[in-house]
């Protein structure tokens, strides 16, 4: 009988759930005949590597995704210091407000001339700076903003030992998964090791 071979590999190889029994079931194929294709053609290290890929791109995808996330949060962060930095400057600077009213009355009303004809308030405002002592609750908050800006910046150090954790447990796994396929031990016994045990 002619079976799409490909198709059916393909299946295996790239479905996670897939298997040998629900292959048979689902192409109405003979178990032994689906496994004997399968170790020929090495489908479970095929399935492994599609896993890997799999597994690889997703990895690659939260890091990218990571990465773009620290790029934001450290050039909020470089803004932020500079406007911190700028205050720090300006810690013993007050600003003084002086404003100054000119009324200006006109009379020009013949019949009743004790009331005013035209009313005319100029207000000029002028903003100055003056040094002073330094502000001291402006000194704690910055030291505020320093403490939590460190803190946004400990963040990237935290995602990359989370990172160095994920890969290292990664690699246990896959050690651990050699390590087993390497165990399996086929001993030959041949007619002439009966004769040295005589």
């Amino acid at each position: 009988m002619d079976w799409d071979w490909t198709k059916i590999k393909t299946e295996y190889v790239t479905t996670d759930k897939s298997s040998y029994r629900k292959l048979s079931e689902k192409y109405n194929i003979p178990l032994g005949t689906i496994y004997k294709r399968a170790k020929k053609e090495n489908w479970v290290e095929l399935k492994k590597q599609s896993y890997d890929k799999k597994v690889a791109k997703t990895v690659a995808s939260v890091e990218n995704n990571q990465v773009k996330k620290l790029e934001r949060i450290l050039s909020i962060t470089d803004k932020l210091l500079d406007k911190i930095e700028k205050a720090v400057d300006e810690l013993d600077m007050q600003l003084c407000k002086s404003v100054r009213k000119v009324k200006e009355i006109e009379y020009n009303n013949y019949d009743r001339p004790d009331k005013p004809t035209k009313e005319v308030i100029n207000e000029l405002e002028e903003v100055i700076e003056v040094h002073s002592i330094i502000d001291r609750k402006g000194v704690q908050e910055l030291a505020s903003a320093i403490k939590s800006l460190k803190e946004v910046q400990m963040l990237k150090t935290e995602l990359d030992e989370q990172e160095q954790k994920a890969r290292i447990d990664k690699l246990r796994k896959d050690a651990m998964a050699d390590e087993q396929s390497e165990t399996s031990v086929t001993v030959i016994f041949n007619d002439e090791l009966n004769e040295y045990s005589n």
